[in-house]
This record gives structure tokens, sequence and C-alpha cells, in this order.
């Protein structure tokens, strides 16, 4: 029931919005004590005291209940841990984000949201006392909970919620969503209002999109619209939201969605600019009493090393180097054993290149701590980014990975890496499939996991269904980063439609040669399960036919992979042998003669006094192959095509 309290916006007294679902340095830490509190979600690590650590924990609890409450079939919960430093003033907040401070006239936060691929991190000053301090915090956190639950959301929704949810006020008992900030409504009361046609094919690149001003009528409009959806009755009642993601879901166009769900554009253009333009709006209140009892939460005094090593995962995670080498030395001089310490280290080295380091300490990390699943996860991806990789290897890094996954059942970056591994063997790439359809259903948002999908799909020979999600993946880019990755994929996807084209429905047989015949190739046509029929084609001018013919060796279906050949070996007239790189795994090839082996283009230049295949290496190419049952190589190679 709506009601409007003298002197007081209106209140929506009872909120359901279940119809939205799925289709819808040492200066830091000086001489103050550090707290450790943890809730059921979240982990604080504060300077301002107990009371200060507990109140944080629980205010991001009762936000996280606003999204569990009211849509009841989104998931909530982000797949890794979220840290939480609050600090007791600004001066601590300058030390742990001095770039805010570096450059002059830049804003100076009250707190920031930091998302990461092993955990994410917030900082917030516990010193401000206003209705919502955090405002950023939270636009930043419905964002990630909103890439949990939809890949691609359009722009205009995606920061539309933000502004709703982000603009929330927590009490002791309730959340109040859906107030609108005073400088949307001086937006909106005093600014011509974007075309709603033009709002919604708004991306990136829009001269109406700007993130780094959210005082713009584009958050001003967009949260209007979101506010509109989710509190005007009516619009609640034909569930409006609900219809809409539905129809740009099946059409991927924003525009035919909006009319089938809106009606004529132009009307309901009229219709929001009188909504936009409104004195009072709805507010709702979200009751979480049911939430977990602060006092209740685990609390424990931090040491000195505990607290480095947590600050030098920060400074990796915003980027500041200096910073987190110096307090992963510390934290190392203070507890030389020290699990997080070393884990930081890894990370370090990790990300400036040097693998064997990185790969030392996080075997060192796991040794104090063994439920890591970050050591173990990164312990496998820096031994893949390490250099040469064995054969008999995987197996070990694959057991890493897997680790991770037992850990942390909801860490999407181990399932995709484990994708692109089992996709390698035919044996297991209905696996390779589960895993990456299981990274995608844990972060929709992400197109890397989405394009790794693509790749196993490509690697299982199914190019019409790699094809049409490679169009799912360029609709849904949204940053030239994205629209990079998705393009990229494109091509990867035009490149093996064409090569398989070429020889679609022909295998490609290795004839045993007879005591006077030379090797011919047979082709045939896969017309079912049984073994093929061969006719022979007509022998090479001046070499006679064989009085009987020779009987094949059937080896099973072409394969084909692309990647950078990383090592080539072969000698004029004798075998060769290949190293393929595929997404950091490495593959071994090789057939008897070089020569058999069909290469295109055929113009790899080489000087007389090198070996023919001297110009392969550090190539990229396709190469078909056969699989073989057993040994030291991954197949026997038919064809190379460079490109």
């Amino acid at each position: 029931m709506l009601t409007r309290l003298p002197g007081k916006p209106l209140i929506l007294l009872s909120l359901c919005l279940a119809a939205l679902t799925l289709v819808c340095p040492a200066g830091v830490r000086a001489k103050d004590a550090w707290i450790e509190v943890q809730s059921p979600h979240f982990k604080v690590v504060s300077n301002a005291g107990e009371n200060q650590a507990r109140k944080i924990a629980d205010q991001f609890e009762q936000f996280r209940e606003v999204f569990h409450s009211a849509f009841p079939k989104l998931r909530v919960d982000l797949g890794k841990p979220l840290v939480i430093f609050a600090v007791k003033k600004e001066d601590t907040l300058k030390l742990l984000l001095p770039g805010y401070w570096e450059v002059k006239g830049r804003m100076h936060p009250a707190g920031i949201f930091s998302p990461g691929e092993a955990r994410h991190f917030v900082a917030v000053r516990t010193d401000i006392e206003t209705d919502n301090p955090y405002e950023v915090v939270y636009h930043e956190y419905t964002h990630a909970v909103m890439n949990l639950n939809f890949q691609g959301l359009p722009i205009w929704l995606g920061e539309g919620l933000a502004e709703y949810f982000g603009n929330s006020t927590i009490h002791d008992k309730e959340v109040e969503i859906g107030k609108i900030p005073p400088s949307h409504l001086e937006v909106l009361q005093t600014t011509r209002l974007i075309p709603i046609d033009a709002l919604l094919q708004a991306d990136a690149t829009s001269p109406y999109y700007n993130e780094q001003n959210r005082a713009s009528v584009f958050y001003a409009e967009s949260w209007a619209i979101v506010h509109y959806l989710l509190m005007d009755p009516a619009a609640r009642k034909r569930q409006l939201l609900s219809n809409f993601l539905a129809s740009w879901n099946a059409s991927g166009n924003q525009v035919d969605a909006a009319t089938k769900t809106f009606g004529d554009l132009k009307k309901f253009s009229g219709a929001m600019e009188g909504y936009a333009r409104q004195q009072t709006f709805y507010v709702g209140r979200v009751s979480t009493s049911i939430h977990g009892n602060q006092k209740s939460y685990s609390s424990r005094s931090l040491p000195p090393g505990e607290v480095a090593a947590e600050e030098a995962l920060f400074y990796m995670q915003t980027q500041r180097a200096k910073e987190a080498r110096a307090s992963t030395t510390e934290a190392l001089q203070a507890d030389p054993n020290l699990a997080l310490a070393h884990e930081a280290s890894g990370l370090i080295a990790y990300h400036e290149g040097d693998y064997a380091t990185a790969e030392k300490e996080f075997s060192r990390s796991l040794e104090s701590s063994p439920s890591s699943y970050v050591s173990y996860f990164f312990a496998a991806q820096a031994r893949l980014r390490g250099g040469r990789v064995e054969f008999e290897e995987l197996p070990e890094i694959t057991g890493l990975l897997e680790k991770a996954v037992q850990l942390n059942p909801q860490f999407a970056p181990a399932y995709a890496t484990l994708a692109n591994f089992y996709s390698v063997h035919p044996e297991t790439r209905d696996k390779a499939l589960a895993m990456a359809k299981k990274a995608i259903e844990l972060e929709p948002g992400n197109l890397n996991y989405a394009t790794s999908y693509g790749f196993v799909l490509l690697n299982m020979g199914k190019i019409a269904d790699a094809k049409n999600f490679a169009a799912r993946i360029k609709a849904a880019a949204r940053t030239p980063q994205e629209e990079s990755v998705a393009a990229e994929f494109e091509n990867a996807v035009a490149s093996r439609e064409t090569f398989s084209q070429d020889d679609a429905n022909e295998h490609r047989l290795r004839v045993l040669p007879g005591p006077k015949s030379a090797d011919r190739t047979f082709e045939v046509a896969e017309t079912s399960g049984d073994p093929p029929a061969v006719s022979p084609k007509t022998p090479p001018t001046g070499l006679p036919a064989a009085a009987e013919p020779p009987r094949p060796v059937v080896r099973g279906p072409d394969y084909r992979l692309e990647g950078k050949i990383v090592a080539a070996e072969c000698h004029t007239g004798g075998e060769v042998k290949i190293t393929l790189s595929l997404n950091s795994v490495l593959m071994k090839f090789r057939a008897s003669e070089w020569k058999a082996v069909e290469v295109t283009p055929a113009n790899q230049p080489v000087s007389a006094d090198k070996p023919p295949c001297a110009a392969w290496k550090g190539q990229r190419a396709r190469v078909t192959f056969h699989s073989l049952p057993a040994g030291d190589f991954d197949g026997e190679l038919s064809a190379i095509y460079f490109f």
C-alpha cells in the first residue's frame, strides 16, 4: 500500500520486487592496533576499533541482504572474498590510496571498491557521518552483483540499477532504497533529457555516457527509468523490467525490446519525461531484521605481519607495485612463514613476469596454508607461463587447478583454465564444455570466459555453434577491450570456417608403402560411422601402379588446432617434429617425412644451409593431425596452415 506522509515524499511501506528474476607501508599501520572482524560474508580489517569494524561488517551484510530479499532468484555471493579496510581517518586512507592525493585537485574519496580476479577489496573511512558516505562503493558493489547474473546488460540499465541501489541509506534494521540524490533531482528538473531511443543505444563510446561524471543527465535519466520500473505500481504490476529483459535477451536489440515492452517509444518518452520532472519519488524500505547479530561476528587482533600482507595484496590490486613490495618485505620480516605474505610475494613476481620465483612463493604459501585456492590457481598459472611445459607435467598442473575448484567451487577463473586444458584432447572435450559453461554461469558478465567457451566449441569442431556464439559475444561487448576480444574470436571462427570448408567432407589417410611403391594419399567421404571405403587417385606420372592396392591404416578423423609454433625440428627427406603452444598448453606433433605434410602457404623462405622447417618457429599456424593412441606425441601431422 502506498501512502503519503505529511511533509515527506511518498514512501513504499512494503517492497516486493520478486518479479525481477534472472531474466530480469609501515606508515599505514603506525602505532595503531589493528583488528579483524569476520562476518558471514565479509572480512573487515580496521584500525578504528572493534565496534566500528563490526558496524561496517554489519552494513555490508545488510546491503547484501537487500538483493537477497528483494530478488530471491538473484545470485548475491561474489564467489571470492571481499576484504574491507575500514580506517579511522583520512590520513590512513591517504596512505592506502596515495594516487588520489598525488594529483592536485583530485577528489579525495570516502571509499573505493576495487574488484579483482582472486578477491575484491573495499577501503572506507569510518569518521564520516552522513546518510550514505559510501555511495560510490555501493554503486560498484551493485555492478559486481549484476555481473554475476547478467551478460552485457545495456549500459543505461546497468548504471541505472547501480545508481538506484548505490544511493541506499542503511539503518539498524532496514535499508531505504530508491532515494534520489540531490544532484540527480537538480539535473532532472533543469536539463533537457536524452531521447529514449538514443539512451537505449548508448554504449561506452557514446557522447552521452561518461562513467567519470555521475552527475550527468545520462546517469540521472537512467536512474529515473529504473526507479519507474521498480517503484511505479503500474510498471511493477505489468512486470515491465522482467519483460524488457526477456525481449532483449531474445532479440539482442534494445529498441525492438523496448518497443515490444513499453509500446510506442515517443509516448513512453513523454511519460518518462513527466515522471522524471516530478518533485517527489517513492522510497522503498527493505527490512533486514533477519541479518546476523553483529555481536556474533568473530574477531581477533592482527599482528603487524598480517596487516602488512593484507596491505600488500591491496596495493597489488590497486596497481601500486612499489608499495606492495615494501609491505611484502615487511610482512616476511615479521613472519618468514606467513602464508599470506608468500602469496603476496608470488603475485608480485607473477605480474612482473618472474614465474620461477612466483611458483616458489606460491609453494611456500601452500606449505603454511594448504587451503589457499588462490595459491593453487596461480601456482598453475606460473607453471604455464614460465616457459616450456612438458606434456608429462600437464596432469600435475591440472591437479593444481582442480584443487583450486575443490576449495572454492565458485572460482570461475579456475574453471575457464581447466576448460582450455580439457579441450585439447578428444576424450575430455565433454568435460571441457562443462567447465567452460560453469565459468560463464559463475561470471556471465566476463566476456573472457565466454570466449574460452567459444574456443572449446571450435576445438570440438562445432563451428556453427561457435559462429553463433561469436555473434552473441560481439553484441555483448561494451568496452574497447571487450570489443577487441570479441573481434579476435570472430576472426578465429572465420579462419576455422574457411579452413574447414576446404576439406569439409574429407579425411586424409596415410598408406603404408609397399616394397616398390611410393606413399599415396587416398580421399574418403565421411558418410557414416562405419570404416570408409577408399578409392585410389591416379598414381603420379612415371610411377607404376601397384599390383595390389596397399592396405590403408585408418587413424581416425582429423583434428585441428590453432596456436603458435614454439619449436620445429626437421631434416631434408626425414622426420619433422613441432611443438604448438595453445592457450598456454604445449602439444607435440610429428610426421615421418616433412614432405608429406601439406604446408599452406607453401612459400616459407629458408636458406640453403638451414633445414626446411626453420622458418616455422614463432609463427601462428593451424595444424591438422590424426590422434595417436599412445606415445610421446599428441598426433601425426598431415597439414599446417600459416596465417
